[in-house]
């Protein structure tokens, strides 16, 4: 039931879960989870793994609509030297790769540190790739000011709750609101019946199209609302995550 499918779990388990979903109609995020890259090899190796991962799914006859959650740090942000630049290039190979056989990446946003680093690297790859998307920590001060600014944008957003499996609350149905009425292409992440009702509202309200927005799960497998909401019509998704395991955690 748990979104990561297992540390030590490969690409094949993740689009296994991915391939299943989708005879329910839903859709995948992949999540490859790793250790922040120390030097270039390392740093390619990462992006080598997103890479092949893009490969598999097309080869399975599931890329199209997939999504790549990217973890910056594992392709090089954190490198002490060109880190930045690193991070971009192997990024917007991946990106281009993606957008190329119908998928998309959003980029991660694990740490309130992390934020500016990835709205600045997600500035730079739409200009190619406009597609690409971010994840936003709903509790954050920051958050409805910045969710205003993608939203102006035509940005894909993914909200996500402050703590795994959280409900979120009053500046979650804030930025909710503020992403349905923009431009973008919103990703509601949550489990609460209350906003995920909120969520169809407000797609009424301003004339959103079911195929405009997306609600996903936090992690793993769609409940039973999902379910309903997908039969129903509306782009829902789930997240599986697999990788190798952090030190620490053997």
């Amino acid at each position: 039931m748990l979104g990561r499918l297992g540390f030590g779990a490969g690409p094949i388990d993740a689009l296994t879960r991915a391939a299943r979903v989708a005879d329910a109609r839903v859709l995948a995020t992949i999540d490859r989870m790793g250790v922040p890259a120390a030097d270039i090899p390392a740093a390619e190796a990462a992006t080598g793994s997103y890479l092949t991962l893009l490969d598999l799914a097309d080869r399975a006859g599931i890329a199209e609509d997939l999504d790549l959650s990217l973890r910056l740090p594992t392709v090089g942000q954190q490198m002490p030297r060109n880190g930045g630049k690193i991070a971009y290039e192997n990024a917007a190979e991946i990106c281009a790769r993606a957008a190329a056989l119908g998928a998309t990446v959003t980029l991660a946003a694990p740490s309130p540190a992390a934020v500016d680093t990835a709205l600045a690297t997600l500035a730079e790859l739409r200009r190619d790739v406009p597609a690409t998307g971010v994840t936003l920590c709903a509790t954050l001060a920051r958050t409805p000011a910045d969710c205003r600014d993608l939203a102006r944008s035509g940005a894909r957003v993914r909200l996500r709750p402050g703590a795994p499996g959280g409900a979120g609350g009053r500046q979650y149905a804030a930025c909710v609101g503020i992403l349905m009425a923009g431009s973008g292409y919103p990703m509601i992440a949550t489990r609460d019946p209350r906003l995920l009702a909120l969520t169809t509202r407000l797609a009424v309200h301003v004339g959103r199209r079911r195929d405009s927005f997306e609600l996903q799960t936090v992690r793993g497998t769609p409940g039973r609302v999902h379910r309903r909401l997908a039969a129903d019509g509306y782009r829902t998704r789930i997240r599986a995550a697999y990788g190798p395991v952090p030190p620490g955690r053997g």
